[in-house]
């Protein structure tokens, strides 16, 4: 049970991190295997999941490693007449041994056309973070782009985390990976993946027991990972917990008769769980855990601030989406007060359309953010953010009815196709779990098993299957394989 809840949580995780900025940038790719190795701490200093708890530090970190990847892809392409206006980007970075964590220092460096060498934006940048530049300047000055026929490892000089390394190798062999068939790639890298799971087990058991030991010492429903990283990483936030104890036992009290899930925000989940932020410093948690009864009062608050909504919307399904991040109970309440605030404020000077039907009850909405688009999930929901002004919120509504009902429809039908499949290849392929990623829709989902089911079991036989949009074996041993893997 421990690995099928961890492998999910570990694959939501990284697909979401495919789609961050900092790995969607060109620069590991475009440039040369000792550039990319020397700007590896850079990207770790400045990564934006690092200023989770601060909005304004992660935006500019974010907007400007965009900025930095079209520059030098800009300058692997030899395009310099794009390069006519300046651009200053802007960094934040943490203050070595400062005594507050969160001190923070802004570094500035201007990209133009006159700033064409790779290495030395790299060398730049590592200066201005006050970061070890020997490497870099060890590196000749040819080996500023990369060939395509240079053989590429990942690097291990600077320990930032597997996941990073194999998103590196995902983004260096993306034109490789088109030319590949799944039952050559299944073939190369079936041993791997197996030896790579076999030697993570003495691991796994670690953890569970661990895992069992706490929830039993503090009375837990359950202990869970949901942030992404690896066992070790999970073994850690379980040996935190169990100091916690020893310095503030009467507060762990808290803890009883509840989930915990080690998590990418603090706070209680929409479903009553309590989530812990495996960034956050010792005392942050304990502040939180001593606190939450007050937290508490927000998910009692919740069925009621959505009943409300619901009556507003002639008794629409208020939802959660199916595969959306877990979300703070506070924040969710919020958005919630606010859509029944802007729908209340339109009808004190409009009706509804004559064109809807007298109960929407066979509909249902998801109040998913503050901001972000109106849209129609392929399961049919309407999603709308919270700051939707009320006559945008009804015209989406009113013109979506049908698509809504359609893709309701086509889902439910679906996901049984999709079930009785998944079951089958389980057992024709002899896999030992397959899984999907959350993106990955059932229809997708149907085209990728019906095509599995032409291959024999002794190519992946014992594997632990995953679908998602790349190929990869994963730490843990999980072989990503891509949903269109038999029409790339």
């Amino acid at each position: 049970m421990l690995w099928n809840r961890f492998v999910v949580g570990l694959r939501s995780h990284i697909l979401i991190q495919m789609w961050h900025p900092i790995y969607n940038y060109g620069c590991l790719r475009c440039i040369s295997t000792e550039l990319a190795s020397a700007l590896r701490p850079f990207y770790f200093a400045v990564h934006p999941d690092l200023f989770g708890q601060h909005p304004k530090q992660r935006t500019v970190n974010e907007d400007s490693l965009k900025q930095l990847n079209a520059h030098i892809e800009i300058l692997y392409e030899g395009k310099y007449n794009a390069l006519r206006e300046a651009k200053t980007l802007k960094f934040y970075i943490r203050v070595e041994n400062a005594e507050n964590r969160d001190t923070f220092k802004l570094i500035t460096i201007t990209l133009d056309n006159r700033l064409r060498d790779p290495k030395v934006i790299v060398q730049k940048l590592l200066e201005l973070c006050s970061l070890p530049t020997d490497y870099v300047k060890r590196i000749k000055d040819s080996a500023g782009f990369s060939a395509t026929t240079t053989e590429f490892k990942p690097g291990r000089d600077y320990n930032y985390g597997p996941a990073f390394m194999d998103f590196e190798v995902h983004f260096r062999e993306a034109k490789v990976e088109k030319e590949t068939t799944l039952e050559k790639w299944i073939g190369e890298n079936a041993m791997l993946a197996k030896g790579r799971a076999e030697d993570l087990i003495p691991l796994i058991e670690e953890v569970e027991k661990l895992r069992l030991e706490l929830i039993e010492r503090f009375g837990l429903k359950d202990a869970r990972f949901d942030c992404g990283w690896n066992f070790e990483h999970f073994r850690g936030c379980l040996k935190t917990l169990e100091r916690l104890e020893k310095m503030h036992a009467k507060h762990m009290k808290n803890l009883r008769g509840r989930i915990v899930v080690f998590a990418p925000f603090t706070g209680i989940s929409l479903e009553g769980h309590v989530m812990l932020y495996t960034g956050d410093v010792l005392n942050n948690w304990i502040e939180f855990i001593k606190n939450i009864p007050i937290h508490d009062a927000f998910v009692k608050q919740i069925p009621v601030y959505e009943n409300t909504l619901s009556q507003v919307l002639r008794k629409i399904k208020i939802g959660r989406r199916k595969f959306m991040p877990k979300q703070q109970a506070r924040e969710y309440a919020s958005h919630l007060i606010k859509v029944t605030t802007t729908i209340g404020d339109y009808l004190g000077r409009n009706k509804f359309p004559k064109s809807w039907p007298a109960s929407l009850s066979g509909y249902e909405i998801v109040v998913e953010s503050e901001a972000g688009p109106l849209m129609v999930s392929p399961t049919g929901q309407l999603i709308v953010p919270a700051a939707c002004p009320g006559f945008m919120l009804v015209d989406f509504i009113t013109n979506n009815l049908d698509t809504a009902e359609e893709l309701m429809k086509k889902y439910a039908y679906e996901k049984h196709i999709e079930r009785e499949l998944t079951q089958q290849c389980i057992e024709q392929l002899k896999l030992k779990n397959l899984t999907k990623e959350d993106l990955i829709t059932p229809d997708k989902m149907i085209k990728t098993l019906t095509a599995l089911l032409r291959y024999k079991s002794a190519q992946f036989e014992g594997l632990n299957l995953n679908i998602s949009n790349y190929y990869s074996v994963l730490t843990d041993g999980v072989v990503c394989i891509p949903w269109d893997f038999n029409t790339r």
